[in-house]
């Protein structure tokens, strides 16, 4: 056995080995491109109809029926109505983009002051055709129920907060 020495006032110890690591720089990162908002159009999947009269009639599919409106009124949750973003079925965000561009329209062509029946026919018909023309899926819906909703529910909100 070893001899102990009583002479040290700290008891010897070894260094741990520890490894080194040396990592470059990091280099700066630069910003992503800059992308232009840009609205595209969807697309129809539908067949030339000058196509269509060369096929069978068993080969070409029915087109769909309009989707009706919905029983009761619109955000009358409790007298028997509905929540249109949820009867639509459609992303928050496709919702949302619809939305404001109907009440950008409706700003544009409508008195926000007056109520639904107080607006001129000719100007809802203006916003409809506009509202369609720029979402052609509006066009799945009968009688024109979506655009009439969003309006009905923005003119009521803005015509009672002016007056």
């Amino acid at each position: 056995m070893p001899k102990v020495c009583s002479h040290w006032r700290y008891a010897r110890h070894f260094v741990p080995l520890t490894m080194h690591c040396n990592f470059p720089p990091e280099r700066a990162m630069s910003p992503p491109p800059i992308t232009q908002h840009k609205v595209f159009q969807r697309e129809v999947n539908s067949i030339a109809v000058a196509q269509l009269d060369l096929l069978p009639s068993s080969l070409i599919p029915s087109l769909p029926a309009k989707i009706p409106k919905p029983p009761g009124k619109v955000s009358r949750l409790k007298r028997g109505g509905y929540n249109l973003q949820e009867t639509l079925g459609w992303s928050p965000l496709e919702y949302e983009e619809v939305r404001s561009f109907v009440i950008h329209l409706a700003r544009e062509h409508l008195s926000v002051k007056k109520t639904w029946k107080s607006q001129l026919s000719q100007n809802l018909k203006l916003v409809f055709q506009e509202a369609k023309k720029r979402y052609p899926i509006l066009n799945d819906y009968d009688g024109d129920w979506v655009v009439s909703d969003v309006l009905r529910v923005f003119l009521k909100n803005s015509s009672t907060c002016t007056s």
